[in-house]
């Protein structure tokens, strides 16, 4: 069975410090990096800014432009970046909408995709949402996952929950131990 692990934004500006730092942040690097060998497939995405932003996007890079413009924020943690992985730069909220996971997941045979990475509400939501809308097999891991406010965790958590035929819900040590 191909199975790939689809990490979110683990990058230094949501680290503890960090311009945007996560609570939860370090559980979920800690799931993330613990799960990384399990996997030959590593796909991780990076959050940067629209190069030539669209519409309200205008809006989000000029409020977030020393954030933007800080090129080490941008860098994966160094626990993660020690894997060897495939890197998709995007610019929205979902993984699924910019850049080219979409037509590199579409085009794989992928019996699983397992999500995990930041931030729960906004970018994890979004590309958990629009896999679901492609019809690709997602797996929501939500100890590998963090955000700004528990809530949002366990209201992503209860939404997967009521996805039974489409979404799949795992946890860090049943699939280390499973």
């Amino acid at each position: 069975m191909k199975r790939a692990l689809l990490v979110i934004d683990m990058q230094r500006v949501y680290a503890p410090g960090g311009a945007w730092q996560t609570p939860g942040f370090e559980r979920a690097a800690a799931n993330i990096t613990k799960l990384c060998p399990l996997f030959e497939h590593r796909l991780f995405t990076r959050h940067l800014p629209f190069p030539d932003p669209p519409g309200r996007w205008q809006n989000y890079n000029a409020a977030f432009a020393s954030i933007n413009a800080d090129q080490e924020a941008a860098l994966l943690i160094p626990d993660l970046d020690r894997f060897e992985y495939l890197d998709f730069p995007k610019y929205t909220y979902s993984a699924l909408a910019s850049g080219g996971l979409k037509s590199y997941l579409l085009t794989e045979d992928f019996a699983e995709i397992l999500l995990a990475g930041v931030q729960t509400e906004f970018c994890v939501t979004a590309t958990l949402l629009q896999a679901v809308d492609l019809g690709l097999p997602v797996t929501l891991v939500p100890d590998a996952c963090a955000g700004d406010l528990p809530m949002f965790e366990a209201a992503l958590t209860a939404l997967v929950r009521r996805m039974p035929c489409q979404v799949q819900l795992k946890y860090t040590e049943e699939l280390l131990h499973g």
